[in-house]
């Protein structure tokens, strides 16, 4: 054998070192291709935007509000636009005001006789109050404010009043005559309301009260008894009441024109 015995131990070491890096090498490949990723790292099933079958895709990250910023109000279908405003305040003094006018110029003729029928009387009170009627045609006259108004169930102030059969209008003996009397109402009080009207004998003040309809203590005449009226006649204001009718309103009807004044003072061709 050819060499030395220390030259041939060194060369038997450093091949047995070239074998063991060979073999460890290899595992370390292998452990690689099967082992986890580390916590945070990312692999390409990470990264392929495509989701398994039966899976419902990502949602994309939420951008985070700015600071002082309110998060926006998800609309709501179901929302009713807000109600408009009721009348101003100033519009409903200027009616109120204008209602004490008429009340104030009818309450200063009672007890005074007045030439002139129901009808007159009612306009007379509003065109003191610096308000002119402008009526159409009627039956009468107290038909044509009626047919002028606006028919409401809470009487106010300056509210007509309006009844049928109060008197024997045709003279045929039959309760038959629609619209013979129209009043104003001068205040309410409760179920109580008290009426300013033209009677036979000049201005009186009446009381009315609709709860209690053909109570005499509470409905004062309105209708003269007479020996021949027929048989079912009704005499009392809350028997013979038909309706209550409105002229002034949140703006001036139609019917109703403030200024013009002549007009009031036309004849009606159906005078009552």
């Amino acid at each position: 054998m050819s060499g030395t015995p220390g030259r041939t131990a060194r060369r038997a070491a450093k091949l047995l070192a070239l074998t063991l890096a060979s073999v460890l090498g290899a595992g370390c490949a292998a452990r690689s291709a099967v082992a986890p990723p580390l916590d945070g790292a990312s692999t390409s099933a990470d990264r392929d935007p495509t989701p398994p079958p039966g899976e419902a895709p990502p949602e994309p990250p939420r951008r985070a509000p700015e600071l002082g910023a309110e998060p926006e109000a998800a609309p709501d279908a179901g929302a009713e636009a807000a109600p408009e405003r009721a009348a101003q305040p100033g519009a409903d003094a200027a009616l109120d005001a204008v209602r004490e006018r008429i009340v104030a110029a009818a309450r200063a003729l009672l007890g005074r006789r007045f030439r002139g029928d129901c009808s007159a009387f009612v306009l007379r009170a509003y065109r003191a109050a610096g308000v002119g009627v402008r009526l159409g045609p009627g039956v009468s006259r107290s038909e044509s404010l009626y047919r002028a108004s606006r028919p409401v169930e809470a009487p106010r102030p300056g509210t007509l009043v309006f009844f049928h059969d109060s008197y024997d209008r045709d003279r045929d003996r039959r309760l038959d005559d629609r619209f013979t009397h129209v009043a104003l109402v001068e205040r309410v009080e409760g179920t109580t309301v008290f009426l300013l009207h033209r009677a036979r004998t000049g201005v009186e003040r009446a009381r009315m009260d609709l709860s209690r309809p053909d109570d005499p203590a509470s409905n004062d005449l309105l209708r003269a008894r007479r020996r021949r009226d027929p048989r079912g006649t009704r005499y009392l204001t809350g028997e013979l009441f038909t309706a209550f009718g409105e002229l002034l309103q949140g703006d001036v009807t139609q019917m109703l024109q403030a200024g013009r004044v002549a007009e009031t003072g036309a004849r009606h061709p159906a005078a009552r």
